[in-house]
C-alpha cells in the first residue's frame, strides 16, 4: 500500500482516483459487494511544500523538478460530490477511470 500525502488526514477508508497523470483522494460512504459510494476529499496545497517548489524554463511553460514530493492538508470531506465505482475484471472504476482502493494520495502533475 502507498503512503499518503495529504496532512491531517482523518481515518477512515479510502480510494485514489487515477487520472491520467494526476490522483484525487475519495472516502467511502457506503459499499456493497459490488459498489462503492464515496465522496471527494478537498486538499489544500501544503505552504511548506509550496515554498520548495523548483520550476525550470522548458516544456509548455516550465518544469517542476520535484514534482513528486508534494503534500496537501486536509480540508474537508464534499458530501455534496459522491460517485458511485464499480467493480469490474479490471478493479475498481467509474466510466472508465480506474480507483486504487486503501489510500488516499492527490497529486497534480504540474509539467503536464
Amino acid at each position: 500500500m502507498t503512503k499518503t500525502n495529504i496532512k491531517n488526514l482523518p481515518a477512515g477508508e479510502y480510494f485514489t482516483e487515477c487520472m491520467w497523470s494526476d490522483s484525487h483522494a475519495w472516502v467511502v460512504v457506503s459499499r456493497t459487494a459490488k459498489t462503492i459510494k464515496v465522496a471527494a476529499v478537498e486538499v489544500d496545497a501544503d505552504p511548506e511544500w509550496k515554498a520548495k517548489q523548483e520550476f525550470y524554463p522548458g516544456g509548455f511553460c516550465g518544469h517542476m523538478a520535484n514534482q513528486s514530493e508534494q503534500t496537501w492538508i486536509f480540508a474537508r470531506v464534499r458530501d455534496d460530490i459522491t460517485r458511485t465505482i464499480r467493480l469490474t475484471k479490471k478493479g475498481w472504476s467509474f466510466k472508465g477511470t480506474r480507483y486504487m482502493e486503501g489510500v488516499a494520495r492527490e497529486f497534480h502533475d504540474y509539467n503536464f
